[in-house]
């Protein structure tokens, strides 16, 4: 989307929390009311009203195994250490032994975080101030460095569930967000117009739906399609042909109704080749729903949906190409929150009717 478009902080907000699939009610108060003028600015208090939230219940804590040479007995004594290290001869032993500690993964990357946002230049003074105050609570917390592998080792239960909001939005600060470091200070890219924006609408369009059909009526997900490759042939080279990931497949198991969406993070769903020719549709896009639809081995209807986002123009086109349906659909991202939400609801009621 261009830069002069511009998408309520607000609406990305909801979007992360569909697309990580942590809308709860308690989610929904987490802002609050105020209005952001910058993903920052909302990202800081995300985590400062989460934050607030942990601290009131207490931070997580799990056992952590240590191994010391003491004075005292405590936990297991390690013999052959002791020996190996004389230990006796200073009085002392080495013992193995758990404690029950904040100082956890978890915590850790909440302290982190909350340091790289301190210095980000970009943040709302009253916001740093805030910042700051809630971090003397991690006083006896260590900060570590963030990579990917620090996500994928996070292991919830219903102990620590209520991290998870919080842990998404940490690592989307990481992998998103900050692009490089200068000095003690922290430069962020601009959210709107970054890749992450396209995955996280993907996502986002998938989930609602998850959350929002009926479970009993309709299965939403997103398979792989394989091609319809003609078994009485010898394919030669199946390592080179591409894989049809699908973003959103909605299927009416009363109905029989296949819609498979295809998500397109564009600044617009029309373009011109030349400033005379007037503006087309993207052909590689309506290629690519049309060989999704031309593979699927659903029996029953299908049809398919190229939806856009917009803040502008609004699309409602239909086409029928080798006995299949094809819309084009807008969702604009700029509305009331409402309006988004009906919006997506009545795309997928009126593919409903396909014939």
């Amino acid at each position: 989307m261009s830069e002069d478009q511009k998408i309520p902080i607000k609406n990305i907000y909801y979007m992360i929390c569909y697309a990580w699939n942590t809308l709860k009610i308690e989610d929904k108060t987490l802002v609050g009311i105020e209005k952001f003028d910058s993903i920052y600015n909302l990202l800081a208090k995300v985590i400062i009203n989460g934050v607030n939230n942990i601290i009131k219940r207490g931070f997580h804590r799990e056992y952590t195994d240590h191994k010391e040479e003491l004075t005292m007995v405590r936990g297991k004594i390690d013999i052959m250490n002791s020996i190996r290290q004389q230990s006796l001869t200073r009085k002392r032993l080495v013992c193995d032994y758990d404690e029950f500690k904040s100082n956890v993964c978890f915590n850790q990357i909440l302290k982190t975080t909350i340091g790289m946002i301190i210095r980000s230049h970009d943040l709302d003074d009253g916001l740093r101030k805030e910042l700051i105050d809630i971090k003397y609570y991690f006083s006896q917390i260590d900060e570590i460095k963030i990579n990917v592998r620090v996500f994928s080792l996070l292991k919830y239960s219903r102990n620590n569930i209520h991290y998870k909001m919080l842990m998404n939005v940490c690592e989307l600060i990481y992998s998103g967000l900050i692009t490089n470091e200068s000095g003690n200070k922290f430069k962020f890219h601009d959210f709107i117009r970054d890749k992450q924006m396209e995955k996280l609408y993907e996502k986002f369009v998938l989930n609602f739906y998850k959350k929002h059909l009926r479970a009993e009526v309709y299965k939403v997900h997103s398979p792989k399609i394989k091609w319809d490759l003609d078994k009485n042939f010898n394919n030669i080279g199946m390592e080179y042909l591409p894989e049809m990931r699908t973003d959103v497949v909605i299927e009416n198991e009363l109905e029989h109704i296949q819609t498979i969406i295809d998500t397109k993070y564009y600044a617009s769903a029309l373009k011109s080749r030349n400033f005379s020719e007037s503006k087309k549709l993207i052909s590689d896009n309506l290629y690519q729903i049309l060989a999704y639809l031309n593979n699927s081995n659903y029996l029953g209807t299908v049809s398919g949906i190229l939806l856009y986002p917009t803040t502008e123009q609004e699309l409602n086109i239909k086409y029928k190409i080798n006995d299949k349906i094809i819309k084009v659909k807008t969702l604009n991202l700029s509305a009331d929150w409402e309006e988004i939400y009906k919006r997506l609801i009545n795309i997928i009621n009126a593919d409903e009717n396909v014939c």
